[in-house]
């Protein structure tokens, strides 16, 4: 059984790993402007630096706390990181089930929002998903 579960994690891996190599990027630049790595049940969160900070300064509309690219989480702080956990983590499972096909899909998803007279990001189906998922996850100490 062990191995079965194995597989399907690298499975998992393996799907989400183009996306995850622009999260990793993104991560590479928030590392080397003095921000810093944390692995969390087996995605690497990228916090803080200048980085961080200049994101943290932005107008709301264009901001954000955090943002998942794959198995890679960036975020403007360590406490941000801390709220949004699992909220993030699952952005990380709906990048294992859709791969590739995340991102456009996210994209069209928010695309059909702004048609219909709705917030594109509030209104997204895998926002509205998250958020579902997130309120009943466990809080972020048991992960």
């Amino acid at each position: 059984m062990h191995i079965r579960r194995f597989l399907f994690r690298l499975i998992a891996y393996a799907w989400a790993a183009p996306n995850t190599l622009l999260g990793l990027a993104a991560g590479l630049v928030m590392l080397c402007l003095g921000g810093r790595l944390r692995f969390v049940a087996g995605v690497a969160e990228f916090h803080g630096g200048w980085l961080g900070r200049i994101v943290a300064r932005l107008p709301e509309q264009v901001g954000f706390g955090a943002m998942t690219l794959g198995h890679a989480i960036v975020g403007i702080d360590q406490s941000t990181l801390c709220v949004l956990r699992a909220h993030e983590h699952a952005h990380v499972r709906q990048y294992e089930q859709w791969g590739l096909f995340f991102l456009p899909a996210y994209a069209l998803s928010s695309l059909w929002q702004v048609v219909n007279g709705r917030s594109a990001h509030a209104s997204n189906f895998f926002e509205r998903q998250a958020c579902a998922i997130s309120s009943q996850a466990p809080s972020e100490n048991k992960l």
